[in-house]
């Protein structure tokens, strides 16, 4: 991680995976904050498990790594 945390900002549109990694690399490698923007009330994206009926289930990409 860089000695200090840069002045400088970066916007990340989506908190799925590619926005949280993203993120954190960006402030790992550079020391730029991120400023992630999601619309839903989670994060992950498509890659999460949902509730349906009582049941949950895996949808997205994850799911054929899970089983």
């Amino acid at each position: 991680m860089p000695d200090r945390v840069s002045d400088k900002t970066a916007v990340i549109i989506g908190a799925g995976p590619a926005g949280l990694t993203a993120a954190y690399q960006l402030l790992k490698e550079t020391g730029i904050r991120p400023v992630i923007l999601e619309e839903t009330g989670y994060i992950g994206g498509i890659s999460r498990t949902a509730e349906y009926n009582g049941n949950r289930m895996d949808i997205g990409g994850h799911r054929f790594f899970s089983k």
